[in-house]
C-alpha cells in the first residue's frame, strides 16, 4: 500500500507541475503582448510630441502655451 499512496502523491505533484507550466507560458504570452503594446504606445507618444512641437514652432515665435495672451 505505501506504493499506492506514493503514486497518488507523485500524481498529484505531476499536475501541479502541468498546471504551473501552463501558467508560467499564458504568463510569457501576456508579458510579450504587454511588451508589443508600450512599444507602440511609446512610438505613438513620441510622434506625438514632435507634432506638437512642429505646431508651437509654426506659431512663428509667439508667445509660449504657458504665457496669457495679451488681452488679459
Amino acid at each position: 500500500m505505501s506504493g499506492e499512496s506514493g503514486t497518488g502523491g507523485q500524481r498529484e505533484l505531476e499536475s501541479q507541475l502541468a498546471h504551473l507550466q501552463r501558467h508560467v507560458e499564458e504568463q510569457d504570452r501576456e508579458m510579450m503582448a504587454l511588451s508589443d503594446r508600450l512599444r507602440r504606445l511609446e512610438a505613438e507618444l513620441k510622434t506625438t510630441r514632435q507634432r506638437l512641437g512642429s505646431l508651437e514652432e509654426g506659431q512663428g515665435g509667439g508667445a509660449s502655451a504657458s504665457e496669457r495672451p495679451p488681452h488679459y
